[in-house]
């Protein structure tokens, strides 16, 4: 049976909190424990990135290379799943997850909202069938465990959003960008985005409310304190990307009393 997060985020909390791979603050980014604190502590959001190894895997991953953020080097799109997983994330002992590892996270939770940015590209490492296999693979991971939750499928990249329409109807795709302009309004309404995700810095109430007026989702991003979080809010931000999420959500709580 599945369980709903605890405590869960009430209407006084919105937008809800996004944990920017995971909750960075308490442990390396984009690994399980970073994640498991932000849950164990409330957090019932996050949006995180992926990569496809050479070998076809999918992995929870931001940068092309993986020299940031673990102890070996490399670009992941050009290393097997198996050296990826010989090196340690940094200041860990946890090794890089797959998407399968971090989803299965939520086998057994409801209620949570997921933003998931792809972060592949048409080009050299992605040709448009390389590409399929990514998205049909990222796609499976979500629907094989993240049943109980909102799932968003976000890029920057347009095409390779139409292309996972074509591929997966059914998914929600959100497109992100820097500051949004009328350009960016047209083209999430023409994609028929579930979401859409500016930059605060740079993105006028206006638009905000032509999104809105549609029912697109909005994600303004970063609400890296109470205050820019209280900014999100009074421009009616749905979700928020933060990259101190339980801090944040600890001082929300606390300025609530």
């Amino acid at each position: 049976m599945k369980t709903s997060p605890s405590p869960t985020c009430s209407k006084h909390e919105v937008p809800q909190l996004l944990a920017h791979r995971g909750a960075a603050e308490a442990a390396t980014e984009n690994g399980l424990q970073a994640f498991k604190y932000a849950i164990e502590n409330g957090i019932t959001g996050f949006e995180t990135d992926f990569r496809l190894t050479a070998d076809g895997e999918v992995v929870v991953m931001h940068d092309s290379d993986i020299k940031r953020t673990t102890t070996g080097s490399g670009l992941v799109e050009e290393l097997t799943l198996a050296q990826i997983k010989s090196v340690k994330m940094k200041n860990s002992d946890e090794q890089v997850p797959t998407a399968d590892e971090l989803f299965s996270l939520f086998d057994n939770l409801e209620g949570f909202y997921l933003e998931l940015e792809m972060k592949a590209r048409y080009g050299v490492n992605y040709s448009p069938e390389r590409m399929d296999v990514y998205l049909n693979k990222l796609y499976a991971a979500a629907q094989k465990h993240l049943t109980g939750c909102c799932v968003v499928f976000t890029c920057f990249d347009d095409a390779v959003l139409r292309r996972l329409k074509e591929l997966h109807p059914d998914a929600r795709i959100g497109l992100i960008c820097g500051g949004l302009t009328q350009e960016i309004v047209t083209k999430t309404l023409a994609l028929g985005c579930y979401s859409c995700a500016p930059t605060m810095a740079g993105t006028s109430q206006d638009l905000v409310d032509q999104l809105k007026q549609k029912g697109v989702m909005v994600n303004l991003w970063f609400s890296d304190t109470l205050e820019l979080w209280h900014q999100a809010r009074d421009m009616g931000a749905d979700v928020s990307t933060c990259n101190h999420p339980v801090a944040v959500l600890n001082a929300i709580r606390e300025s609530a009393k």
